[in-house]
């Protein structure tokens, strides 16, 4: 690849034509990305880990990881979780090979999670210190794709490889934007989505007639499909809609998430005829991919719901003791700390910053460093043990490797991604609900509604103003009345249009939401242009923390004289920044230029 191909592509944030690079903005962490992946960059790196909680003792620990991989990794680019101790010297063995599940192929899938590790970091095949192992991964796992898309048909842990493996190569595509990426990664999506059970989620193996829904597969699988979404390979619709099915029916009014709906192999019965029923299992894990998949949806996490499992998380921190506890289930362990992180990093504030806190001292206290009396380091340095209990069997099947990789993963996420706070677009965007909106009939809008309620506003306000031209009267009023609870002006003419013909009780809805809209969007100077794409009429501006809205209005002023209009089309409340598309202008547009809004508009 030449020296050009390793330029990160700049954010694609209002169509294809428009991009921007933003560093005129006026800090380097309030930058507006759509690309989760952003702040693995070096130089972002460096801003990004303090602020998000992260400090030289975290970085020690990943490097220590990363460099205990690499050593173990065998010449074909496999990290093999049974025979990784031949890499070791002969006097001073690593040990803690795989145990479990021996007879099941999980090269692909742990050789995959252990490249993750090195692309979390912002490594590359292409550049660092870790090129030639990535390469050498990604040769074997590209040779192990069939023509169908997966990575280990005939598998017991088929799914897991694919899910995995997608992960890692749409990252890589991603970050690198190398071309031999492509086709295979649009193959594995393809399989994935031809093995989607019934019910929304996905089971061991490709079989779509166990009826089978596996949450923990199933998490994997989405952060495949959000992976590949925003490397910009295509994900149908009809997948991520009836993704969200599966996550909403194992959601339970408390919060708790069941693990699968029904066992994977059919037992004997205990009498002849009579079938013991399923009982579901629970977990912290379950939980944490929950919450975790709210975010990667693209909904808002301040629901009830969220907030019940936020509070379920928050009461089972990271904690060694509760992993060596020998009569607990096992269900407290390093793969419930890694969703967990996942989940809670996306939530940010202080629960945030409480798990974290917890999760720092936990990880790096059991990270193992042994030295020689010489202070030698011995071949173990900078790994993690595995060990665990039922659920924590992944300790025993996925051994020294996959206790390492996962804990190392978890370790980097504070540039890892982007948390969803600061980039709430999910793999549920508002081009999918407004071209339902236009082809779907009008019986139909109101599941549209409830989805777009969901969403971040960011990303949901588009919809809704959609949705007032809707033939469905009463999806149009709830539309306009969300809109109003926004802050909308927008949504004033629809509402003052149909109090007159409601009734008491929807007149009173009606005056309260004109009310809203009255009290939270007066006039307001939003600040100054920062970019300018004048081909494409479009430029991004700083709002000062002002409220703004999708479709509204606003002036563009130099030297208190008006020169032109535009009309914002997308915003970025956690960067107090929108952008705008221009409608007219007097003179040409410059950076610097103010940006005005006005009371009435709408």
């Amino acid at each position: 690849m030449t020296s050009n191909a390793m330029n990160r592509r700049m954010r694609t944030l209002i169509g294809a034509s428009l991009t921007f690079s933003f560093s005129l903005l006026p800090s380097a962490l309030a930058q507006p990305t759509d690309n989760p992946l952003a702040n693995r960059k070096r130089d972002k790196r460096r801003d990004v880990l303090r602020k998000f909680g992260g400090n030289h003792k975290t970085e020690r620990a990943v490097a220590d990881g990363l460099a205990w991989l690499a050593a173990h990794q065998r010449p074909d680019g496999i990290w093999d979780r049974k025979g990784f101790d031949r890499l070791c010297p002969n006097h001073d063995r690593c040990g803690q090979t795989a145990l479990g599940h021996i007879s099941r192929n999980a090269d692909v899938g742990l050789s995959a999670l252990a490249a993750l590790a090195f692309l979390g970091a912002g490594y590359t095949h292409e550049e660092g210190k870790y090129a030639d192992h990535l390469t050498k991964v990604f040769s074997y796992i590209l040779a192990q794709q069939d023509v169908d898309g997966s990575f280990s048909a005939g598998s017991g842990f088929q799914m897991y490889n694919d899910a995995i493996a997608t992960i890692a190569m749409a990252e890589a595509y991603d970050l690198t934007q190398d071309a031999v990426f492509k086709e295979p990664l649009e193959r594995a999506i393809k399989h994935i989505t031809r093995s989607q059970q019934v019910g929304g989620g996905w089971d061991y193996t490709d079989d779509t007639n166990t009826g089978r829904n596996d949450t923990s597969i199933t998490g994997w699988v989405l952060m495949a499909l959000k992976s590949a979404h925003a490397a910009g390979v295509a994900v149908p619709v009809s997948t991520r809609f009836r993704l969200i099915e599966h996550f909403d029916n194992a959601t339970e009014t408390g919060g708790r998430v069941w693990y699968a709906n029904k066992r994977r192999e059919t037992l004997r019965p205990l009498t002849p005829g009579v079938h013991r029923p399923y009982q579901r299992r629970y977990g912290p894990a379950m939980v944490a991919t929950g919450l975790f998949s709210r975010s990667a949806f693209g909904f808002k996490l301040d629901s009830a719901a969220a907030e019940r499992q936020i509070e379920l998380l928050l009461r089972e921190l990271p904690s060694l003791d509760r992993l060596r506890e020998q009569n607990s289930p096992g269900l407290h362990n390093e793969y419930y700390w890694y969703y967990g992180t996942l989940a809670l990093f996306n939530v940010g504030g202080d629960r945030w910053e409480r798990w974290n806190r917890a999760l720092r001292r936990t990880v790096m206290e059991y990270q193992e460093r042994p030295v020689r009396k010489n202070g030698q380091r011995r071949h173990s340095y900078g790994s993690w043990p595995a060990f665990g209990r039922n659920w924590g069997k992944w300790g025993r099947t996925g051994g020294r490797i996959y206790a390492t990789a996962i804990n190392t993963l978890t370790l980097e996420i504070y540039y890892r991604y982007v948390p969803a706070y600061l980039s709430p677009r999910g793999i549920i965007g508002p081009s999918d609900l407004r071209r339902s909106v236009t082809h779907a009939p009008p019986h139909e809008h109101d599941s549209i509604l409830k989805t777009a309620l969901r969403l971040h506003p960011d990303t949901g306000e588009p919809v809704l103003l959609d949705l007032l031209r809707s033939s469905n009267r009463n999806v149009s009023l709830n539309a306009a009345i969300a809109l109003a609870n926004l802050g909308s002006p927008m949504a004033r003419a629809r509402l003052e249009a149909k109090r007159e013909f409601a009734d008491p009780s929807t007149r009173r809805r009606i005056a309260d939401a004109i009310n809203k809209i009255t009290t939270t969007s007066p006039e307001q100077t939003y600040g100054t242009i920062t970019e300018l794409n004048s081909q494409a009429r479009m430029f991004l501006f700083e709002t000062a923390g002002q409220p703004l809205y999708y479709g509204q209005k606003v002036r563009i002023v130099r030297d208190d004289r008006e020169i032109g209009t535009a009309k914002i089309n997308r915003r970025f409340t956690s960067y107090q920044a929108a952008a705008a598309r221009i409608e007219t202008s007097l003179t040409p547009i410059k950076e610097g230029d103010v940006v005005m809004t006005l009371k009435t508009e709408g």
